[in-house]
This record gives C-alpha cells, structure tokens and sequence, in this order.
C-alpha cells in the first residue's frame, strides 16, 4: 500500500447526469492518472451503479471524437479503441487539444470535458467536467459533494425512473402497488432490503465514501508481503506438512482420523465453524473441505489407506509463495465456464464489499448465468439452487484459506484481510492475463 500521508496529484470532476430534473450530480477527486477503468468504477460507486451493462466514455467533438469502449471485442469489431490501459489524462489532452494533462484541467468546462454513457439500453449519460487540481492523500478517491441519490438500475432511462420517482412518492397513485413490488425485487438483489423508505432526494455522501475508501485500498493494495503469503496458505500449508513423508492414515471410509481432526480445528482455530465434538469430518466440515479441496487440487492423494503428499506438494509444502502462486491458479482457471463466471462475479463482490444478502445469492448468480446463455443439460434454464451449488462450492475452496479476520460467535464470517484482498486480486489478474 502507498505510505502513510503520501500526496498524489489529483484532478478535481464535476460528474452530472444528463437530461435530468432535479440535477443528480457528484462532486469527486481522483488521481490524475487514473484509469478510465478504474474512472468507470469510481462513478459506478458514486451514483450506486451495479456494473450490469456496457459503457463509454467520448471525448472531443467533431472530427476529433475520441469514442473509448468498455467492451474489448465490440471495439475491435467496430474499429475504436478500448479502455484498458487508457489514462484519464490522455484522453483529457484530446478533449482539451492541448499537450499537457495540467492545460487540459486549467481549460476549464470546455475544454476539459468528458462524456460517459452507461448502458446503451437506458442510455445514461454523464458529463465529467474537470474544475480544478488537488492532492490527495495516499492516492484516495473522494467524493466532496453531490444531490440526490442515483437512478435505480434498469428503470427505464429519464422517463422511467421519473416515472418511478412520482409514483413511489404517491401511494394513492394506481400504479403504486406494482412499481413498489417491482422496486422492492430490485432492491433486495443487491441486499438493501425492500422499497420502504424510498428517497430520489436523498444524498448518503458518508457512504459513498466507504465504497471510494474500499476502491482506493484496492487500488493501492501492492504485491503481498512474505507474512501476508504464510498467512492465506496456512490452512494448506499445515495439512500438507501434517501429511509429511508418510502421509496420514485415513478411516476405513476413507476420512481423516479424530485425532488428525480435532488438531487440525484447534491449531487453525476453527473452533467457531465447527459444531458438536468434532472427533469426525462431519462435525468439522471445514476440516473435510480442506482435505477434498487438496486432493482436488493435486496436492494430496490416497494410496493404501493413507493420504499422502503428491510430487507437486512435495516440492512446495514448504514454500509459501510457491503454494500461493499455485492455488490462485485453481481459482483463477476453475475447471467448467459456468464455475469461471460465478468465480469472476463472487470475487468482484467479495473485493467491492458488495455481497448481496444470503437470500439473494443463488436467484442473482442465476440470473447472470441464464443472461450469459448457460443451460442446463436438456436446455432448462439454470435454477436457483443449481447457482448456489455452485456458489457454495466456491464458498468452502476460500475457506480453506485464510482470507478473513476470525470468525464471530456460530460461524458469523469476518470481514477480509489485506493478505486476502491482495490474494484475491491477484486471482483477478491472473485471470485477466489468461482471457485479455
């Protein structure tokens, strides 16, 4: 991470909806060198946009338009260029025809002006207005000011959230009943509850800033320490050391004996996530996700009774960032492209602090799934409960790491630590490596 009360220079932006009444608009600072990626993500957070649809960003008028798109194979296909890589600066010297990033800010409303568009099916459109320079303390994305919270996604562009505003602002309106139901289903996929209490006018600018400060750590986040690789692989680490040079006898069933189980959940302090005696695995189904998980990824396997160590453990039971390197590849490049997606759009939400409500989970990743035409065998649909199999399966593989602080009273889940976000965005990257 950047070092305490390190100053970055930082540009200050003016982001307004376009077309709108009253103004939605946000007043943020960021980097001056910013990604329009990374951009994209901080007006995601300030307008509480859910990242669902494609977008641009357009600078310069005329002849000299510059169109940036979110979508590297429709760019290709259409001969523009995509964003990744593409600096904010950049692009503001073509909007401001000037050669420097510093002009192009001192240019004003005019020349310092860019367009951004999300979801070309609602078509919302933004105007980012640079207005000034700043420092900003260890690279931070600020939110300083702003009116009115966001559109809800998929309302319907200005008309339909309009629309939705004066309806649900008048419960004697004929349309209220099913506008609030529909609302109330929108809202509770993203863990925000029902429609009650709904307020186009309110401004939570304190929680904007929880999600900026989240995406300023993620941004700043820096390699992983040697301290931070032990921690995330201890769990694997011990197991394979316990297996040693001969292994672990197993339970005639083939599972790890009580002794082996009741250690393995008092030195990885697995106490809260186990229930009963654990004297056997399914008292301890941490501890049996661990094992499965190590055969499954080719570091431990049976032989005559007893678990041992595989040649590819063997050579890394002892090398933290070895085991580190070589278990992000099993969550970056799962086995099936229905695991990949749900991996891809878990991971997200664990790195954002998003992660909708337990209830939501399966119908949500469902959703995302049927929408990326995945079927199931015979064509049906995917299901709920097909989608959170999935979810699940991935839910224990993390756990057999260790990514967050202890866990609460009955198994309640601690929020992640910085060795655990640097792991799972290094599993981000990787991945992006792969499929560029």
């Amino acid at each position: 991470m950047a070092s305490m009360g390190h100053a970055e220079k930082g540009l200050e932006l003016r982001i307004s909806l376009d077309g709108i009444a009253p103004p939605i608009w946000r007043s943020i600072r960021v980097p001056e060198n910013i990604e329009l990626a990374q951009l994209h993500r901080v007006i995601q957070l300030a307008f509480g946009w859910e990242d669902r649809h494609l977008h641009q960003f357009t600078a310069g008028t005329g002849p000299d338009t510059q169109r940036i798109l979110s979508d590297e194979e429709t760019a290709r296909e259409i001969g523009v260029e995509a964003e990744t890589g593409v600096s904010l600066t950049s692009v503001l010297e073509t909007a401001a025809g000037s050669g420097s990033a510093g002009s192009a800010a001192a240019a004003g409303t005019q020349a310092g002006t860019l367009a951004y568009e999300y979801d070309f099916g609602d078509s919302w459109d933004h105007t980012i207005t640079v207005t000034g320079r700043c420092l900003l303390q260890d690279g931070q994305a600020v939110c300083t000011s702003g009116d009115r919270r966001g559109p809800v996604e998929d309302s319907g562009g200005i008309g339909g959230y309009t629309q939705l505003c004066e309806v649900l602002a008048n419960p004697r309106h004929p349309q209220y009943e099913d506008l609030a139901d529909w609302y109330a289903g929108a809202a509770s996929t993203i863990g925000t509850g029902d429609a009650a209490p709904f307020d186009a006018e309110a401004f939570d600018i304190d929680a904007v800033n929880a999600k900026l400060a989240r995406f300023t750590l993620l941004r700043n986040a820096g390699p992983p320490t040697e301290t931070e690789l032990a921690a995330v692989v201890r769990p694997v680490r011990w197991l394979l050391q316990r297996a040693g040079t001969d292994g672990l006898e197993l339970t005639a069933a083939g599972y790890l004996k009580p002794a082996v189980v009741r250690t393995a959940v008092a030195e990885l302090g697995w106490q809260e996530r186990c229930y009963g005696s654990v004297n056997r695995e399914d008292q301890a189904i941490p501890v049996m996700a661990l094992r499965e998980n190590c055969q499954h990824w080719k570091l431990l396997r049976k032989a005559k009774g007893r678990l041992v160590l595989t040649p590819a453990a063997r050579k890394m039971a002892d090398d933290d960032a070895a085991l580190w390197a070589y278990v992000r590849e099993r969550f970056a490049l799962p086995a099936s492209n229905a695991a990949d997606l749900v991996h891809r759009v878990v991971v997200s939400w664990l790195l954002e602090d998003t992660m909708p409500e337990w209830n939501a989970i399966g119908g949500m990743l469902a959703d995302i799934l049927n929408n990326s035409m995945f079927r199931m065998p015979g064509g049906a649909p995917v299901e709920e409960l097909d989608a959170m199999g999935l979810y699940r399966d991935l839910r224990w593989s993390l756990g057999c790491l260790d990514l967050r602080e202890p866990e609460g009273k009955f198994g309640k889940q601690g929020p992640l630590t910085l060795a655990g976000i640097k792991f799972l965005l290094d599993v981000r990257q990787r991945r992006s490596r792969e499929y560029p």
